[in-house]
């Protein structure tokens, strides 16, 4: 019975090796030059972003009179006197 598997290409002295396409300095990204500035604001800018999309959806609340979160939130919001805003997860969502 003939082997029906394909052979392989040997390669030998004679094989060309393919050289890999470079990416052309337009298609690399740029780096910025102070990413320690940026990375702080960026990271400011999601934070605020996440604990205003819980409030949004909410997720996020603050605790009433009694000291109970409402049912639908996972969050709890609380004011600090400097003005901010610290959310801590309570509970996961229960559907």
């Amino acid at each position: 019975m003939p082997n029906k598997r394909r052979s392989k290409k040997s390669k030998g002295a004679g094989a060309l090796k393919k050289a890999k396409a470079e990416p052309s300095p337009a298609e690399k990204a740029p780096v910025p030059q102070d990413t320690e500035s940026t990375g702080a604001a960026q990271e400011d800018e999601a934070s605020k972003r996440f604990v205003d999309d819980l409030a949004v959806r909410g997720e996020a609340a603050p605790l009433d009179e009694e000291g109970n979160l409402p049912l639908e939130a996972t969050h709890v919001i609380k004011k600090k006197p400097d003005g901010t805003v610290e959310v801590k997860r309570a509970r996961f969502k229960m559907f």
